[in-house]
């Protein structure tokens, strides 16, 4: 199917003009800075049978993958290019992986301008050592050498011999009315903003009703989703060996490098959005803003504690009754200090557990002059339990801002949510939840009282039918009861493939979901396993 195939694709840039120049080619609640929660996706499928094939798609790399790719297949000139890629879109489930992106006019200029910066970087204080030929022997052959080799580590593959005569007859067109160096700095620019460079493949040959994803394109699929970056060469050679890849075995490991590491990190920080605390102001906390920076590192470090070092699963992850903060943050919670900043440190009983009780979480989900029940509850709502969020109707009146010493937090939202139409038609749905993390202040510090107000935290998580699926007495019990819900690891795992996969497709990683509910498959091997879904290497017919 000629319509899917990006290899027959003209470049971005027509450069053989170019020889000797640069080329044309939350709900209603009042708040400030900071305020604002993710937007709601939804809903995701949290209860698959089995799992499903999606369809063939370009998946265009984001900022993050094409620069460790240019960094990974140009080291010699890491961080001394310009990039200037635009941020990436984020999805309406929080990832910046969508694979519906295209490129348009905007980040077509960016691809030229900062493809003309690696190369021009490369010529001027790399291509010796990266092209040796180029100090003796400046001419075709030459080229060629340079183009065979990182040809193929850009597009992944070999190039045709079509596409090797394309590429040198656009160096032999430049050279007379320049040098080497400049007509091979534009060969460079034509093959880093190529199609076949900026876009993954994931579209392969129909086979058996469906479609065959080549070796090539799952290592490239392996080594972007599980690493963040481009094939190594070890990867490209075994894709082109002919010998049968052991995909799922493959991820495994390229989740224990470092870059595995970094790429599991990047899921959760999408999945909360907790790096956003950095940017928040508590006026009513002073220390705030000298520890909000440690409260990401001790996020990072929770993680990498209970889901990477431990293997531990989505249970322990909830659940647990250890932190990792840094000395200064461990005095601002009132902990033990660590024996190092990121050290484990147990927390207090009754002082919170788990994930949902992280500093960084907290404080990113509430208003800048106190807590917010209905930010806390929709993490919940949306990002454990899979469930849409209904769009609030117009003219809804904000909450006033609190009276210390009147009512608590949870009194004033009773009162103008529950109480009151049309609001209580969606918060009834979350702010319930909301109500067991009270215990925790807008710089997520946990408090025993609110004003000098005694706080209650009972509640419940409501259910189908707005019956409550289990009831709570405050955040340590509403964590270890969504531990044991079901719903809640399908939610996570269709999160977790929605990330891997770019899409929002239903039930495309659901062949294990049981052993994740069951404890005996952890969250870091669950993701590596994806490799072996059906999706994984193959696509529905279109």
């Amino acid at each position: 199917m000629k319509r899917w195939s990006i290899h027959s694709w003209p470049l971005l840039l027509v450069a053989a003009c170019h020889a000797g120049g640069a080329g044309d080619p939350a709900l209603h609640e009042s708040g400030g800075a900071g305020g604002a929660a993710p937007s709601a996706p939804g809903p995701l499928a949290a209860d698959c049978t089995q799992a499903q094939l999606g369809k063939p798609v370009l998946r265009l790399l984001n900022r993050a993958q094409f620069t460790r790719t240019i960094d990974d297949i140009f080291p010699e000139v890491k961080s001394a290019w310009q990039n200037t890629l635009p941020a990436d879109p984020v999805s309406t489930m929080g990832f910046d992986n969508d694979g519906s992106t295209v490129v348009g006019p905007q980040l077509a200029q960016a691809l030229l301008d900062t493809a003309s910066s690696v190369a021009s970087t490369l010529g001027a204080t790399a291509l010796p050592s990266i092209l040796p030929c180029s100090a003796a022997a400046a001419d075709r052959a030459c080229a060629d050498q340079f183009l065979t080799r990182y040809g193929r580590r850009l597009f992944r593959r070999a190039l045709s011999e079509a596409e090797r005569t394309r590429y040198l007859s656009f160096f032999d067109a430049a050279l007379p009315r320049s040098d080497f160096k400049t007509a091979l700095k534009w060969l460079t620019v034509g093959l880093i903003q190529s199609p076949n460079a900026v876009y993954r493949s994931e579209i392969g040959s129909l086979e058996g009703g469906g479609r065959k994803l080549d070796a090539r394109e799952v290592v490239t699929e392996l080594s972007y989703t599980f690493a963040g970056s481009t094939p190594s060469d070890a990867l490209l050679a075994q894709a082109e060996g002919g010998t049968p890849l052991d995909a799922p075995a493959l991820a495994k490991a390229l989740v224990a490098t470092d870059s595995g590491k970094a790429a599991l990190q990047h899921f959760f920080e999408s999945y909360l959005d907790y790096a956003r605390v950095a940017s928040i102001e508590r006026a009513n906390v002073p220390q705030f803003s000298s520890v909000r920076s440690d409260m990401i590192q001790e996020t990072r470090s929770f993680i990498d504690q209970i889901v990477i070092q431990n293997r531990g699963g989505l249970k322990e992850l909830l659940t647990a009754g250890t932190t990792n903060p840094s000395s200064a943050l461990a005095t601002y919670y009132g902990f033990p200090s660590p024996a190092a900043d990121g050290a484990s440190v147990t927390r207090a009983a009754g002082r919170g557990i788990g994930l949902l009780a992280q500093g960084s979480v907290m404080a990113s989900r509430a208003q800048p002059n106190g807590s917010s029940p209905t930010k806390r509850g929709l993490l919940v709502f949306s990002r454990l339990l899979c469930n849409s969020v209904p769009s609030p109707p117009a003219n809804v009146p904000s909450i006033p801002s609190p009276a210390p010493g009147v009512v608590t937090t949870r009194q004033r939202y009773e009162e103008q949510h529950a109480k009151n139409q049309p609001c209580s038609t969606c918060h009834t749905l979350f702010d319930p939840i909301g109500f067991g993390f009270e215990h925790f202040d807008e710089g997520g510090r946990y408090r025993e009282t609110e004003n000098g107000l005694a706080i209650d935290t009972t509640s419940n998580v409501p259910g189908k039918d707005r019956q409550p699926l289990f009831q709570f007495q405050d955040q340590e019990s509403l964590a270890r009861g969504l531990a044991e819900q079901d719903v809640v690891y399908g939610c996570f795992a269709a999160y977790l493939a929605t990330y891997a996969f770019g899409t929002a497709d239903s039930c495309l990683g659901a062949s294990r979901v049981s052993e994740l509910r069951a404890g005996t498959l952890g969250i870091a091997d669950y993701y590596a396993a994806l490799a072996a879904e059906p999706h994984f290497t193959r696509r529905a017919s279109q």
